[in-house]
């Protein structure tokens, strides 16, 4: 009798087996989802967080483990009743329990991750993918500054609406519209990061050079030492930069040049050292490279201030008055030059979401933010493009969880 109920309990054993395989994989996608609900949750969280200027916290759940186990009764054998024939009862039971890990993302690499302005090929990337370059512009970029006046002209809602607690003051609005549509309209730009040389004095000699202590400055990399003629040296200074540039049609050829840069005599000279050159020599008098003094400097947002950039425009948001058709308020952007095509850039609306929106709750109230959805063709109705900036900001934050502090480009120069 052992062999053939060995024989049964083994074969037992093998279809829970293969019965197995559906609830592992539809355990797989539960558990996907429920990462989904609570990274979306937390994200939005401390989007509500920065609109009500309350501390941000960041947590993740890094792992998530799946235990299914099979019990089986100890079997017996059935007496025959009413009619019934003798036989082998043996019960078969599962039972799920998983475990999962929380980690903070409070740590001294995450937070500089957060705060360090977003690295160069990070903007190649987003521009490279085919998002409308109007919408990486306001979300990505924090504020212009102009080379003549050195006013800061901020890139905030406050000031698209020329609120009086603007940061960069009232009158800031046609500006930065201006400098944003400019750079929207001279279709995708090129980044070049390089080397600015800024000269230090004159030349010194090279009992000057060991009198100062300037070679131990110049082995750690904070100056650039660099041999002239007659035996002198002369001492930089260096500022890592990037240019932002745009490919310009010229005299049937194409030349690569900064933004705004339309003088024929340097044009003529081909592709501009600022987009092409690892390091640049910037000289007061600027007589081989004029342009570096009417440079402007885009300044690039961190994650953190992007964060805060969403929680301001839902706040300035929330006090606008509904639009024509009765739809929530929106600060849109130009999708076409003509401005005949227009989306929202980001909404977090209470209340539930209709299908495909994200709906979460934030301290017992519910919130969401819409599907997203393209103007339509004549741009009568607006788009909304609230789910790709979600998508977008995940993505950044992933990519710092495991940050550590990286060097990155602080501010964009382009050239009027």
């Amino acid at each position: 009798m052992r062999r053939p109920c060995a024989a049964l309990f083994l074969l037992l054993l093998s279809l829970a087996g293969c019965s197995l395989g559906q609830p592992i994989a539809q355990q797989a996608v539960d558990y996907n989802r429920a990462v989904e609900t609570a990274a979306n949750t937390l994200l939005l969280a401390n989007i509500l967080r920065a609109r009500d200027e309350q501390p941000l916290h960041f947590t993740s759940i890094p792992q998530i483990r799946g235990s299914l186990s099979i019990g089986l009764s100890q079997p017996g054998i059935g007496l025959p009743i009413a009619g019934s024939q003798q036989g082998l009862n043996l019960g078969l039971s599962g039972m799920n329990s998983p475990s999962f890990d929380v980690s903070t993302l409070d740590t001294q690499d995450f937070i500089r991750g957060m705060l360090d302005p977003l690295e160069l090929g990070v903007l190649r990337y987003y521009f490279d993918r085919g998002y409308p370059d109007a919408m990486l512009f306001m979300l990505l970029f924090s504020a212009v500054t102009d080379p003549t006046t050195g006013q800061r002209l901020s890139n905030d809602p406050r000031c698209w609406l020329n609120r009086p607690d603007c940061p960069g003051g009232l009158g800031t609005a046609a500006a930065v519209r201006a400098t944003l549509d400019a750079s929207v309209a001279r279709g995708r730009p090129s980044f070049n990061m390089y080397q600015a040389l800024i000269p230090l004095g004159g030349p010194l000699t090279a009992a000057q050079v060991a009198e100062h202590g300037v070679l131990p400055l110049a082995a750690e990399g904070k100056l650039r030492l660099v041999p002239r003629p007659g035996g002198r040296f002369q001492l930089y200074r260096t500022e890592q930069r990037t240019a932002t540039c745009y490919r310009v049609a010229f005299r049937g050829d194409v030349v690569l040049t900064p933004s705004g840069l339309t003088d024929p005599a340097m044009l003529a000279r081909g592709n501009n050292p600022v987009c092409t050159q690892d390091e640049i020599v910037e000289v007061p008098s600027a007589v081989a490279h004029p342009e570096l003094a009417r440079a402007q400097q885009i300044h690039i947002r961190s994650v953190q201030e992007i964060i805060h950039f969403l929680g301001m425009l839902v706040k300035v948001q929330s006090g606008l008055p509904h639009q024509p058709n009765g739809a929530p308020p929106c600060i849109p952007f130009d999708l076409s030059p003509d401005r005949a095509r227009q989306s929202c850039l980001f909404q977090l609306l209470p209340g539930e979401g209709p299908e495909g929106a994200v709906t979460f709750s934030h301290h017992g109230r519910p919130f969401h933010v819409p599907p997203f959805r393209e103007p339509s063709p004549d741009g009568r109705e607006r788009g909304n493009y609230s789910m790709r900036v979600l998508a977008l900001l995940s993505d950044l934050v992933n990519l710092k969880k495991s940050s550590t502090s990286i060097p990155s480009t602080r501010a964009v120069q382009i050239v009027r």
